[in-house]
C-alpha cells in the first residue's frame, strides 16, 4: 500500500497543477487517491448525474460527450476531467466514457475545494471559464520573461532625459560643435513653436559632408523635417516596431502637453533588451541596390529568433517581423522607383493579409498590389506594370515568395486604379457568392506601406460604407469562417494532418488563428469598424459595444496563446536550420499545453456558434 501510495505522489508531482503542492499536502491527497479501471467503451460519469470526485487520467484515454451525443473532447495521460461539475455543486453536463482500456485517479470534492482555497496556483488553473484558464496560461508563460515590452515605457529606459536644442537658423558649423560638446549624436531643431526637426551624425555624413554643403548655412536646411514622435509614456514595443519599419534610430519624446522631453535612441532599446531587430531594419532601409536589400532581408529569420529568446512575446514578435517585412516591401518599391525614374501619378503599394494586419511571422509569401490614381493615362500603366514586377520579383528573391493564389503587383489584377478597386469590391460585397468569398476574404485587411496613403485610405473607407447595406455579404464572410475544422483533443484527434515525415500534426494557423482572424473580421465589417490588426479589432468591437468585453479578451487570449506556441516552433526551426512552419505535433507539447490549448479550442468555438448564430443564420 505505502508503495502504491509513493507511485501516485509521483505521478502527480509530475503534474499540473499538483506540482505546486507543499510535500506535506501532496502527501496527504495521494492517501485519498483512489485508483479505477475502466475498460475501453465503459461509461466513466454520465450527463445528467451528480458528481463528487476529481478525476486524473493515469494511463488510456477518454472522450466527452455533451449531453451524451456531441464530442468535445478527448484526454489522455495527465488531463484532469469532471472539475466544472465540481464548480457548480455537481451537476454533470458531459458523459465521460473510457475510448481504450482506461486507469483513472480520483480525488474527492472537499480535497479539491481545500486546494482551491488556499493553493493560487491550483485555483487558477481550476479556474470556472477556459477564458480565465487561457489568461492564467499567458501569465505563466510571460512571468519568466525578464523585459516586458508592452509594461515598459520609453521615458523609463532613455539614456539621457535632457534632449540637447538650437533654432533652425543655427549654423551648421555652430550645431556641429554644440553636439561634440554634448557629446550627443543627436540634436533637436527646435523654433518658438516647438520642434520643427533634428540632425543626426547620418544627417551630418549624407546631407553635409557628401553633399558638400558649406557650414555656414542654416542647420534647417539639411535636418530630418517633422520627425515621427511618441509620448514618454509609450510603450517600448511601439518604438521599436516605429524604428524597425522606418529604418530610423531615434524618436523624439514629448510629455503630456506636447512638450519636447528627450530623444530616444536605438541603443537605449538594443542595451535594454538585446534584440538586433532594429538593426536589420536599419540595414533594410540603407540597402542601395537590390543585392544589398536580399542580404539584409536574409537577417530577418536571424532577428526573429532573436527576438524569442530575449523573451519577446508572441504579439510583439508579430509586431516586429511585421515592421521588417513592411520595411522591405518599402525599400524595394523605392528601389523600383530608383530604376524606373519616377512615376508619372500617385500610386500606392498595399499588403494584404497578415502583414496588413501586422501579425506576419517568417515563411510568409506576398500578397500586395498597387492603387493608382484615377487621373493615370493608359500611357502610365506601362509604368506601373514594370514597378509591380520589379517590386514582386525583388520580395521573391528576399524570401517573400510568390503568391500561390497571385495576389501580387505584378499581376495585372493586382494594379488598378482607384476607381477600378471600388468597383471590384463593390462586386464582391453586393454580388457575393461562395467561391468569391473564398477568394476575396484576404483582400478585407488591406495597409499602405508605400506611396499616397490617401489612396488606400480613401479605398477603405468606400469598402466600409459598402458593408453598411450588405447584410447578405456579411452572411457569407460568416459562412466561410464555420469552414474552419477545430480539433476537439490532442494525442486522439479527430482533425490532425500527416506531416512530410508522417508525424502526426495540428495546423496552428489554419485550425486556431485564421478562425480567430475570421471570427474578428467578420464582426468588425459588420460594425463599421476600420481597425485592421485582429487585436486592434477585438478591441474596438470591445470598447464599441459590438461585442462584450469578456467574449473579446477571450479570443484575444486564446491567439495570443496559440501563437506563441506557433513562435517557439518556428524559432526552433530556424535555429535548427530548418524552413519554419505551422505544423506542431501534440508530442512536442507538453500535458499542460495540450490541457490549455483545448481550452483555447473552446473559445473558438463558442466563438463561431455565436458568429453562426447571429451572422449566417444558424446554417453550418
Amino acid at each position: 500500500m505505502a508503495s502504491e501510495i509513493a507511485e501516485i505522489a509521483r505521478f502527480l508531482r509530475a503534474s499540473t497543477p499538483f506540482d505546486a503542492l507543499d510535500e506535506e499536502t501532496l502527501a496527504a491527497v495521494s492517501r485519498q487517491v483512489e485508483v479505477a479501471y475502466f475498460r475501453k467503451g465503459e461509461t466513466v460519469i454520465e450527463a445528467g448525474s451528480h458528481n463528487d470526485r476529481l478525476f486524473i487520467v493515469r494511463s488510456g484515454a477518454v472522450e466527452l460527450k455533451l449531453a451524451g451525443e456531441e464530442l468535445t473532447a478527448r484526454l489522455s495521460t495527465g488531463s484532469c476531467f469532471a472539475y466544472p461539475s465540481l464548480l457548480r455543486g455537481g451537476e454533470v453536463r458531459n458523459t465521460t466514457s473510457a475510448i481504450e482500456d482506461t486507469l483513472l485517479y480520483s480525488i474527492p470534492a472537499g480535497r479539491f475545494h481545500s486546494l482551491r482555497e488556499t493553493v493560487p496556483a491550483f485555483r487558477a488553473f481550476f479556474a470556472e471559464d477556459e477564458a480565465q484558464r487561457i489568461r492564467h496560461a499567458l501569465a505563466q508563460r510571460r512571468s519568466g520573461t525578464g523585459f516586458a515590452l508592452e509594461d515598459r515605457q520609453v521615458g523609463d529606459i532613455i539614456g539621457r532625459s535632457a534632449p540637447v536644442t538650437c533654432p533652425p537658423d543655427t549654423s551648421i558649423y555652430e550645431a556641429v560643435q554644440l553636439m561634440q560638446a554634448q557629446n550627443v549624436s543627436t540634436l533637436a531643431i527646435c523654433s518658438a513653436s516647438g520642434l520643427t526637426g533634428i540632425f543626426t551624425d547620418k544627417d551630418l555624413r549624407g546631407r553635409v559632408v557628401a553633399a558638400n554643403v558649406p557650414l555656414d548655412r542654416p542647420i534647417g536646411e539639411v535636418m530630418t523635417p517633422d520627425p515621427r514622435t511618441l509620448t514618454t509614456h509609450s510603450p517600448v514595443a511601439e518604438a521599436m516596431a516605429l524604428m524597425t519599419s522606418g529604418g530610423f534610430r531615434h524618436i523624439p519624446l514629448i510629455n503630456d502637453h506636447g512638450d519636447l522631453t528627450g530623444i530616444l535612441s536605438a541603443t537605449d532599446i538594443l542595451s535594454a533588451i538585446g534584440s538586433n531587430a532594429i538593426d536589420t531594419g536599419a540595414m533594410i532601409a540603407k540597402a542601395r541596390t537590390a543585392d544589398e536589400l536580399i542580404e539584409a532581408s536574409r537577417r530577418v529569420p536571424e532577428s526573429f529568433a532573436r527576438m524569442i529568446a530575449s523573451g519577446i512575446h508572441a504579439n510583439q514578435a508579430m509586431r516586429f517581423t511585421s515592421a521588417l517585412g513592411e520595411a522591405v516591401h518599402r525599400r524595394a518599391a523605392q528601389l523600383a522607383e530608383q530604376e524606373l525614374g519616377a512615376p508619372p501619378c500617385p500610386y500606392a503599394l498595399v499588403v494584404f493579409g497578415s502583414l496588413a494586419r501586422e501579425e506576419q511571422l517568417v515563411g510568409s509569401d506576398q500578397d500586395n498590389g498597387l492603387i493608382i490614381d484615377d487621373a493615370a493615362r493608359d500611357s502610365d500603366l506601362a509604368y506601373f506594370e514594370a514597378l509591380g514586377t520589379f517590386v514582386s520579383d525583388l520580395l521573391n528573391q528576399c524570401g517573400y515568395v510568390y503568391c500561390k493564389g497571385g495576389i501580387m503587383a505584378k499581376n495585372a489584377d493586382q494594379r488598378l486604379t482607384l476607381g477600378g478597386w471600388k468597383d471590384r469590391y463593390d462586386a464582391w460585397i453586393s454580388r457575393p457568392d461562395e467561391d468569391r468569398i473564398l477568394r476575396a476574404t484576404i483582400f478585407f485587411d488591406m495597409r499602405c506601406v508605400h506611396g499616397d496613403v490617401g489612396l488606400a485610405g480613401s479605398l477603405q473607407d468606400a469598402v466600409i460604407d459598402l458593408f453598411k447595406d450588405s447584410p447578405l455579404f456579411v452572411s457569407f464572410l460568416a459562412r466561410d469562417a464555420l469552414r474552419s475544422k477545430i480539433p476537439l483533443g490532442f494525442f486522439r484527434n479527430l482533425v490532425l494532418e500527416k506531416a512530410d515525415d508522417g508525424q502526426k500534426v495540428f495546423n496552428a494557423k489554419k485550425q486556431a488563428i485564421m478562425p480567430i482572424i475570421d471570427i474578428a473580421r467578420t464582426h468588425a465589417l459588420s460594425a463599421g469598424v476600420a481597425e485592421v490588426g485582429t487585436l486592434a479589432r477585438l478591441e474596438a468591437l470591445a470598447k464599441s459595444g459590438k461585442m462584450h468585453r469578456d467574449d473579446a479578451e477571450s479570443l484575444a487570449d486564446a491567439l495570443l496563446f496559440v501563437n506563441e506556441l506557433r513562435i517557439a516552433h518556428q524559432a526552433r526551426q530556424i535555429e535548427a536550420g530548418q524552413t519554419p512552419d505551422n505544423m506542431i505535433a501534440p508530442s512536442d507539447l507538453s500535458p499542460l499545453e495540450r490541457d490549455y490549448l483545448k481550452d483555447a479550442f473552446a473559445v473558438i468555438r463558442d466563438a463561431l456558434d455565436t458568429l453562426r448564430r447571429n451572422f449566417a443564420g444558424g446554417i453550418a
